[in-house]
């Protein structure tokens, strides 16, 4: 556990979070008295997002036609 000062947290806030983004927990003193804690977030996880191209696909189906890229390089040898 680490203690910093007010006025060094004010001047050095960066260094803090980054100490805090390590893992360390950070006490602020003032006038020796520890007025706050600062710690890491038990919550840091990687969230899940839903697979949106299944849902889409199950929704409209596969796509249908020429692909996309097919289509640009189409669009791009006319204009050679």
């Amino acid at each position: 556990m680490k203690r910093v000062s007010v006025g060094d947290v004010q001047h050095n806030f960066s260094d803090v979070l980054r100490a805090v983004a390590a893992g360390e927990e950070v006490q602020i003193v003032k006038r020796k008295r520890v007025v706050a804690r600062i710690v890491p977030d038990s919550e840091s996880r990687v969230r899940e997002f839903p697979d949106f191209v299944s849902r889409a696909r199950s929704v409209f189906g596969a796509p249908t036609g020429a692909p996309l890229s097919a289509l640009v390089e189409e669009g791009r040898s006319e204009r050679i």
